[in-house]
């Protein structure tokens, strides 16, 4: 699923305000049970995605995540179909078409903290410690250390504190920038600070270290109202919007989204931009803080990569790093084929 499960917590979230698929390979593109196909459910799941995506975000989140609308059904069932066709993979298309069903009634919130009904997160056989490239080979529906890689190994479910700097996070967790390990976020009225950041649609009103806890409150979603300051709630960046404006006189605006090698970040305190369809760099990694960076657009399967510099991959493509400690690769589409399942 596309989400963003173990999204980077740090720059975005601070800036922002924010709280922050049995074998099928013969089923893959036609005669699945029932006469379901693989490609007509990951269709219906796609869209059914993608409308949640555009509808809890007044579009932004089509824009910042893929650009374009027809871009995001594209990619999104290529992700499905790409699942569906692994070895040994606990997904079936009536599964898909379950999962695509129950996001009729998946809130917002928990669509972007990846809190997924049952039916959309499928077990496979795989024991820990067995080879995967996807969670739905795995008993614990969860791969690891396949962020960056075309294989990883079936794992127990991340705990708060796992490192992230090759794997994923789990629902309702997200990735520390600053320790790249995982949180779990919080919740309405739960403490926070700025290791402990809240879930989707809150923001953390008070806390600004460790040692000054703030708690979890609903963030703002109107253009114009009052936020930051350390009383008042930040701006809800799911919808697009961020807390700008001088010193004790913030006000809630809309985030402007820039192409490819344009400047990003903070650009000054009346305007911040996000990319489209891609990330705003530095000439050492990503943006933070006051930054402001260059955007580079998400890379697709057969172009080239750098998970520290840039480009990133766009889903369903992964950033395979072509040597150990090293941080440049190919876009390679996952199939699952090559991990010994």
């Amino acid at each position: 699923m596309l989400r963003g499960t173990g999204r980077l917590v740090g720059w975005f979230a601070a800036a922002l305000g924010l709280g922050a698929c049995g074998n099928v390979t013969s089923n893959a593109h036609g005669g699945g049970d029932g006469g379901l196909t693989a490609d007509q459910a990951c269709a219906t799941l796609a869209q059914a995605e993608c409308t949640k995506r555009d509808s809890c975000s007044n579009g932004t989140s089509i824009t910042r995540v893929f650009g374009e609308m027809s871009v995001c059904l594209t990619r999104s069932a290529l992700q499905c179909t790409t699942r569906l066709a692994a070895p040994s993979t606990g997904a079936t298309p009536q599964t898909v078409s379950k999962c695509a069903a129950d996001y009729a009634t998946l809130s917002c919130n928990d669509f972007f903290d990846d809190k997924l009904p049952a039916d959309c997160m499928p077990q496979g056989p795989g024991a820990n410690g067995q080879p995967c490239a996807f969670n739905g080979q795995c008993a614990t529906a969860y791969c690891g250390g396949s962020a960056n890689a075309l294989c990883g190994t079936c794992a127990a479910q991340p705990a708060a504190g796992d490192s992230c700097a090759d794997s994923l996070c789990g629902p309702g967790q997200d990735c520390l920038a600053a320790t790249m390990t995982c949180v779990d976020v919080g919740i309405l009225n739960g403490s926070c600070d700025t290791n402990d950041p809240c879930g989707n649609g809150l923001t953390c009103v008070g806390g600004s270290s460790t040692s000054t806890q703030g708690s979890c409150q609903v963030a703002l979603g109107t253009v114009g109202a009052a936020c930051g300051g350390g009383t008042m709630p930040g701006c809800n960046g799911s919808l697009g919007l961020a807390c700008l404006g001088a010193a004790g006189s913030k006000t809630c605006a809309a985030i402007s989204y820039v192409s490819d090698g344009m400047p990003c970040g903070n650009l000054s305190n009346t305007s911040f931009a996000l990319c489209k369809a891609g990330t705003c760099y530095t000439p050492t990694g990503v943006a933070s803080g006051s930054e402001i960076g260059t955007c580079k657009v998400d890379a697709i399967e057969g172009a080239s990569c750098d998970t520290a510099l840039g480009p990133a991959c766009m889903t369903p493509a992964r950033c395979v790093v072509v040597s150990d400690g090293g941080t440049s690769g190919l876009c390679t589409l996952p199939t699952g084929s090559a991990c010994g399942s």
